[in-house]
């Protein structure tokens, strides 16, 4: 019998994940924030963290009494509708194979004879006419394709412990502005959803705000654009106030002879006022404004102010001690020669680190992929530390479509499976032609090379490249075949042009 025909025992329900996940960021909150990871649930429960990544992933069953151990664990009762027994019978077909598009996402769509597909169709032979689908050629139910921020109580959710733990700290300091920074998918927009829920359990306001949301004829207007910033806090604050304080960003309540920032800021100070109390106030994608510089530096200029005055003394009568700022931007979108870098940093700045070899090592193991210290470290020089290129390395791996020994040769079967990744770096760098010389210089070397303070410091910024000293190297060894290809023929068409 298939190996499939054999599984038994439970799996948790869509409540009964919810229950015990929450349960979990709960835990974790009254513990200060300390993450359970697999191996401190393990030494607590006495499961294995095989075991406990099958229960919270839901890959495959497990015995009821280790469901229960898990929920006991929690202090949590193990209900009926928190888990079902698995049925694999036959005519159970029909139903499995109508979830699988919406458990796995949508296929990748590939050209019949690239490498990627040829790999993908060696380990799972495509089906013919003659061949109907069989439970038994079904695999487990796998979690979808890594992409976008990771779900609060995410069992692939890697802590950066002294990056969390100084976060955390700062926004319990009246006035406190934060910034979170690095280039996109390094995890900002997870890490500054979890500071707002440490926030909310401490009885805080909170509001989150993506500078994406706004419209490009919003964003080049400083009127506009702080009308509809101070509608979008309004919608979302809790207060029983809030419907009224929303009269302030309606257009005809504004005051034009105080100006924009004068009523955005009478605005904000009415709304502390009427808060009972702090209010965590989170901007993401503060990057968007950056296109716009003269507006960018007056909305900073701004929040700067905001945060002077929540430093200023007077608790007792000063509402601006309940604001806190966390500002979110990807640094691959490099800041505007006429923008002062000043009022990006006047805030508690830190640069999202990669992963180390503990925290991959930590990843896998989610994964439920066995990897040894040397591949691991293998891995960290094809990948860097990049969380989103080790998520989609292991979803890949857990699937079976490619080994670990074929994805360390970093062939075209790598290339192919992180074409939209490269695809967007390669699409970040044509953006500033003055860094192309320097980078294709280091693309060219593989051992670190000697560097131009300016530039380089630019690209590490976008991620391209890692600073050791005064000498740069590629970020991973990913970059170097498509990058070598992407400037080859963006030499010869400049060379053909010329011509």
């Amino acid at each position: 019998m298939s190996k499939y025909t054999r599984r038994r025992g439970v799996t948790l329900t869509d409540q009964g994940s919810r229950k015990l996940n929450q349960a979990k960021a709960e835990a974790e909150i009254e513990q200060k924030i300390k993450r359970h990871t697999l191996e401190s649930l393990s030494d607590a429960t006495g499961l294995t963290p095989n075991t406990l990544s099958k229960i919270f992933t839901g890959s495959t069953g497990v015995d009821k009494r280790t469901l229960k151990c898990c929920f006991d664990f929690f202090n949590l009762t193990l209900l009926t509708e928190d888990y079902l027994y698995l049925k694999p019978e036959r005519d159970k077909l029909a139903e499995i194979s109508s979830m699988l598009p919406a458990e796995t996402g949508s296929p990748i769509e590939l050209a019949s004879n690239s490498p990627f597909e040829r790999l993908r169709n060696r380990h799972n032979p495509p089906l013919t006419n003659k061949m109907a689908p069989s439970l038994e050629d079904l695999p487990p139910r796998i979690p979808t394709a890594p992409g976008g921020h990771l779900p609060l109580g995410s069992v692939f959710y890697v802590d950066r412990p002294i990056c969390e733990s100084l976060y955390y700290e700062a926004i319990g300091q009246p006035g406190a502005m934060v910034n979170i920074r690095a280039p996109k998918q390094m995890g900002k927009t997870s890490l500054m959803k979890r500071i707002l829920v440490y926030a909310s359990h401490q009885c805080f306001h909170t509001v989150s705000l993506s500078l994406q949301l706004a419209d490009a004829d919003i964003l080049q207007n400083l009127k506009l654009f702080l009308q509809w910033f101070c509608a979008r806090v309004s919608k979302q604050l809790e207060c029983d106030d809030a419907q009224s304080i929303a009269r302030w960003a309606i257009a005809e309540f504004w005051d034009n002879s105080l100006g924009s920032k004068s009523n955005a800021t009478d605005y904000l100070e009415d709304v502390l006022s009427n808060c009972d109390r702090p209010l965590v106030m989170a901007i993401d994608e503060i990057n968007q404004l950056f296109a716009y510089p003269d507006i960018a530096r007056e909305f900073l200029e701004m929040l700067r102010v905001w945060s002077e005055k929540a430093k200023e003394n007077g608790a007792d009568s000063n509402p601006w001690h309940k604001l806190r700022l966390v500002t979110v931007h990807s640094t691959e979108i490099l800041i505007p020669p006429s923008l002062n870098p000043s009022l990006l940093n006047t805030a508690l700045v830190i640069q999202l680190p990669e992963f180390t070899s503990s925290q991959v090592q930590d990843l896998a193991q989610r994964w439920e992929q066995e990897i040894t210290a040397q591949q691991i470290e293998q891995l960290i020089t094809l990948l860097g530390g990049h969380p989103y290129r080790l998520q989609l390395a292991f979803y890949y791996l857990r699937q079976q479509t490619i080994t670990t020994e074929e994805l360390l040769e970093n062939s075209a079967i790598a290339t192919a499976m992180y074409a939209e990744h490269l695809e967007q770096q390669w699409w970040n760098l044509k953006r500033y032609p003055e860094l192309v010389t320097v980078f294709t210089q280091i693309v060219r070397q593989s051992s670190p090379v000697d560097y131009e303070a300016a530039p380089v410091s630019q690209l590490h910024k976008m991620g391209l490249v890692h600073l050791q000293g005064l000498r740069a190297s590629l970020a991973c060894e990913l970059f170097r075949p498509f990058f070598r290809d992407r400037l080859l023929e963006r030499r010869a068409i400049r060379s053909t042009n010329k011509a």
